[in-house]
């Protein structure tokens, strides 16, 4: 806060090109509080393709429209393992061709934080509400979401972010109540401000924080998950399928199936993750189901009787039909994604999800 009323803004046009790698805090800024988080997968460049991932009814195409050129984080813990007091800290920055398109991002990522709200579902519990802070920057907001459920802990995030010339700075922390994380985020987005406004100034001196080297493969001391796998003979009619492991910035593994054509569906798609604590894997499938019945026309499945937490969705459309299951057990959680020209069988997709669980079952990961 010393160091943002000592340095003045600088302007847009700053001769100074800023490094992105340098602005986000490293762990030495964050405070004792985050002594016993480490440095996040997720961490380093963001392009617009990645960030279009974290934003809904949003494509690439979309953000290089708004102006937004690049982007760069840092992020250390696990937001989501469940633990009290401070999970995560995600500090990050974006460059924008110019300031009014800065300040346009601040809108567009405004809006996309309200809308989590709309997750709010029977079962899982979403608040999403703004919140006054002190004012950093030329324009800020700040957004505290609040989630809860019987399978999971409750967390909380705050996100402050920031458009101060043509960047826009955002802070999330994320802790096991509101308080905690509304305490720690306005005392971080005033120190990121002012160090993208010592950057702009080429008074910035440090070196880039070593990034962790993702390796796609199975988890350590867990299971292949590719005895999981759906497989083209599993599906009547003509099918293709690609498999293989991918690097995931949040889960420990994961093992991707896409099958095109997939028999009764055009696509088929099964991501089969294993997260580094239960409470983690709970809450994304949570998360992502509750996401696909907030899609205008969803209807859901009932597949209570499958076990293994599943959960699924329909949603029916005259030129694009879509099917949604999630299956959660320990560690483990599936997201199998099929979609399909004019109507899709709700039968179909049980299905798969039948298919899927029964090979959980089989590898003794079932609940």
């Amino acid at each position: 806060m010393l160091a943002a009323a000592l340095v003045p803004a600088a302007p847009a046009g700053s001769a100074h090109r800023v490094q992105l790698a340098l602005v986000p805090l490293p762990k030495s800024a964050l405070g004792a509080s985050v002594d016993g988080l480490s440095l996040a997968r997720a961490s380093g460049p963001v392009s617009n393709a990645e960030a279009a991932l974290h934003a809904a009814n949003t494509t690439k195409a979309k953000l290089e429209k708004l102006g937004r050129l690049n982007g760069y984080v840092l992020e250390y813990g696990n937001a989501f393992t469940g633990r009290p007091g401070i999970t995560d800290v995600h500090t990050g920055v974006e460059r924008y061709k110019t300031a009014a398109d800065a300040r346009r991002g601040l809108a567009f990522w405004q809006k996309q934080d309200s809308r989590f709200a709309t997750l709010n579902q029977p079962g899982f519990a979403v608040t999403s509400v703004p919140v006054e802070l002190p004012a950093v920057g030329a324009r800020h907001f700040a957004q505290l979401t609040s989630y809860s459920a019987s399978n999971i802990a409750p967390v909380s995030g705050l996100d402050e972010q920031v458009a101060d010339g043509r960047y826009v700075l955002d802070v999330i922390v994320t802790a096991g109540d509101a308080a905690t994380a509304q305490a720690l985020a306005p005392k971080l987005a005033q120190k990121l401000d002012a160090r993208l406004r010592l950057a702009l100034r080429g008074r910035l001196h440090a070196k880039p924080v070593r990034l962790p080297k993702q390796k796609a493969g199975p988890p350590p001391g867990g299971p292949d998950l590719r005895q999981l796998g759906l497989r083209a003979s599993d599906l009547v009619g003509k099918a293709t399928a690609y498999k293989k492991y991918v690097a995931d910035p949040a889960a420990v593994s994961d093992y991707s199936v896409l099958i095109v054509p997939a028999g009764p569906f055009d696509l088929l798609d099964q991501e089969i993750e294993w997260y580094p604590s239960a409470n983690e894997a709970s809450f994304f499938a949570d998360f992502r189901n509750a996401a696909a019945l907030a899609a205008p026309g969803a209807s859901a499945l009932d597949l209570n009787r499958l076990g293994d937490g599943a959960e699924g969705t329909v949603v029916q459309s005259s030129s694009l039909s879509a099917g949604f299951v999630v299956l959660s057990s320990g560690h483990l959680t599936e997201f199998l994604f099929v979609d399909s020209q004019g109507a899709i069988d709700p039968n179909a997709v049980t299905n798969v999800a039948q298919i899927a669980a029964s090979r959980i079952d089989a590898a003794g990961l079932g609940s």
